[in-house]
Formats: structure tokens, C-alpha cells, sequence
């Protein structure tokens, strides 16, 4: 049974469920919708009215850990470790890294620069931690992708998007491990393969059009006058 995924085009929460799909080499199809006018259909399967939903046959899941877990337990090629110590353990740093991508989304909306500089310091707290528990390489649990690499993968692009027209906001000192981390998932074939091929143009758009305070680094002759604020 093939499977479905809906999404919405720069949704990072869809990416982390396509990477493990694409690592599992599962077939599957996409479907994208708007989700500032989302469909009639679609509003009556989702619960939560957001992205990623997998479809298989008439049953619907959300939330894009949930999905992952599903895909884990009924499909081959494992990226969860063995261990139940270690395999609870992914599962905490999957959680931080939900909180992560939610600091991420804020700087996208915050208009305040005094409230964006916060949140660039709770980012930056954030990498704190994760270096400390960095101790495998190439990837958080050593050799294999897992579950956790596929979570921070969206976000570290996605930072890696706003750090293109901003600057730095890694610190190459303290967060070298999470720097060359981050570095290696980048350069991952299923993570090009989980974004249509504009990501970063249309990841500019939705800054523009959430009119945060880094919205003023984009070229305003690129994006053109400001319509109505979205988050979409």
C-alpha cells in the first residue's frame, strides 16, 4: 500500500517525515495544499488543521513524531537504537528538537529587534545543550541516521536560510560539534530529496510575508509592497 503525505511546500515539520521515508526507501506520493485556504477535505481529516497527515488506505495519522514512530515500528531499515535506555533517550532530544524548530519559527514572526535578539539567545542555549550530549559522529547516534537526525535536519536548514542574509548565529566556539553537525546533515541526498527544489526562495517569501523583524534583511525589490501578515 503506497503511501500519502500532505504538506504544505516549507512546512519543516512534512521534511522530517519525508527524510525518514526517503531513508527507509518507501514509496510514497505528496500532496500540497494552501495552508492558508486549506480544503474541505483536508479540514475534516486533520484534527489539529495542520501538516504533515500520512494517509494509509482509509486511516489518517498526525504529528510528525507520531508519523516517524509508525513508520519505524512497520517498516525495515531501523534508525531507532536497540538500546531502550538509548532509544528513550532519542526521544527526549526528538522532543527538544520540536522546541528547537519552534524558536526557529519565532524569528521569523518576531517584530520586535529587541524580542529577536532574545530569541536568538534562547537558540543559542539551545545549541548549548545539544553540544553536550554531541559525543558520536557523523551523526547523533554514530555511524547511522536516526530518527533524531531526522528532526534537526529541517531546522538547521532553515537557520541555515536566515544565517545567509542575517550572519552568524552559531557560535563557532562553544557550538563547534553542533556546527559540524549540522554541516553533515545538510549534505544529506534524503534531505534535498524531502524539499521541492525552491525551498529557499519560497522560505524568503513566507519571511516577507510574515513581516518579522528579519524580514528587513531581504531585498524589498525582490519581494515587492507588503500585502496583509501571514504565517503563510
Amino acid at each position: 500500500m503506497k503511501l500519502k503525505v500532505v504538506s504544505f511546500k516549507a512546512c519543516p515539520f512534512v521534511q522530517r517525515v519525508l527524510i525518514v521515508l526517503e531513508c527507509k526507501r518507501i514509496k510514497y506520493d505528496v500532496e500540497y495544499i494552501d495552508l492558508a485556504a486549506p480544503p474541505d477535505w483536508f479540514l475534516a481529516i486533520s484534527p489539529l488543521k495542520k501538516v504533515p497527515l500520512l494517509i494509509v488506505g482509509e486511516d489518517v495519522i498526525f504529528e510528525s513524531n507520531v508519523i516517524n514512530e509508525y513508520i519505524e515500528e512497520r517498516y525495515d531499515n531501523k534508525m531507532h537504537p536497540d538500546s531502550l535506555i538509548k532509544k528513550a533517550q532519542n526521544r527526549s532530544w526528538i522532543e527538544f528538537g520540536s522546541s528547537v524548530s519552534m524558536c526557529t519559527f519565532r524569528l521569523t514572526i518576531l517584530q520586535d529587534k529587541s524580542k529577536f535578539i532574545v530569541e536568538l539567545e534562547e537558540l543559542s542555549n539551545y545549541f548549548n545543550q545539544i553540544e553536550k550530549v554531541l559525543v558520536n559522529e557523523p551523526f547523533f547516534n554514530g555511524s547511522s541516521l536516526s530518527l533524531v537526525d531526522a528532526t534537526y535536519a529541517p531546522a538547521f536548514q532553515r537557520i541555515d536560510f536566515i544565517e545567509q542574509i542575517y550572519g552568524s548565529i552559531y557560535d563557532k566556539k562553544r557550538h563547534r560539534k553542533v556546527i559540524n553537525w549540522k554541516n553533515r546533515l545538510l549534505d544529506l541526498e534524503p534531505l534535498r530529496k524531502s524539499t521541492v527544489p525552491n525551498i529557499k526562495e519560497l522560505y524568503y517569501q513566507l519571511l516577507w510575508t510574515r513581516q518579522g523583524h528579519i524580514s528587513h534583511f531581504l531585498d524589498e525589490e525582490t519581494f515587492g509592497n507588503r500585502g496583509p501578515q501571514s504565517v503563510y
